[in-house]
Parts: C-alpha cells; sequence; structure tokens
C-alpha cells in the first residue's frame, strides 16, 4: 500500500505516541512495539441535526493484516472482560 508524505508522517508521528505512552504507563521497555490497533469513534450530525457515530481503526503503516488485527482486538477484548469480571472496585 503506498502512502502519502503527510500518512507517514502520522503513522511515525503515532507510533512515538504510542511508544511514549507504554513508557509512562509501564514497565516497556523490555518490549519492542510490532503492532497496533487504535480504535476511534467519531462524532458528528447531519443537516437535520442527528447524531451520526463512525467507528474505525488505525494500524501500524496502514498495512496490518486483517486476521492479525482480528486477534489484536479479540485477544485485547478477552483481557478486558477477564479485568471487567475480576476487578472488586465495582
Amino acid at each position: 500500500m503506498s502512502r502519502t508524505p503527510e500518512q507517514v508522517a502520522a503513522d511515525e508521528a503515532l507510533t512515538a505516541a504510542i511508544e511514549q505512552a507504554l513508557l509512562a504507563y509501564g514497565d516497556s521497555q523490555a518490549y519492542v512495539l510490532t503492532e497496533y490497533v487504535v480504535v476511534t469513534s467519531q462524532q458528528r450530525f447531519d443537516e437535520e441535526g442527528n447524531s451520526i457515530t463512525a467507528i474505525g481503526f488505525i494500524n501500524r503503516d496502514g498495512d496490518v493484516p486483517y486476521h492479525r488485527i482480528l486477534g489484536l482486538l479479540e485477544y485485547a477484548a478477552t483481557r478486558t472482560r477477564k479485568h471487567i469480571a475480576t476487578d472488586e472496585d465495582d
């Protein structure tokens, strides 16, 4: 997939931001970021004032195969469900 210079710059900035967040929120120095999927939710209003929501995703360099994206999302969802089910603070 050919990317524009703007897309390359955005992908590099996003990767750097994710790496910075990983360092800030935990000890990820022993790991190398290989793939990611950022899930987005966007909202706007149509001409009649109705709310429209769009759900999307951004993956590393725009070129992570769908089977790997699904694997990342499903694994993260499973871990999140376990965390919710075992969280004693709720």
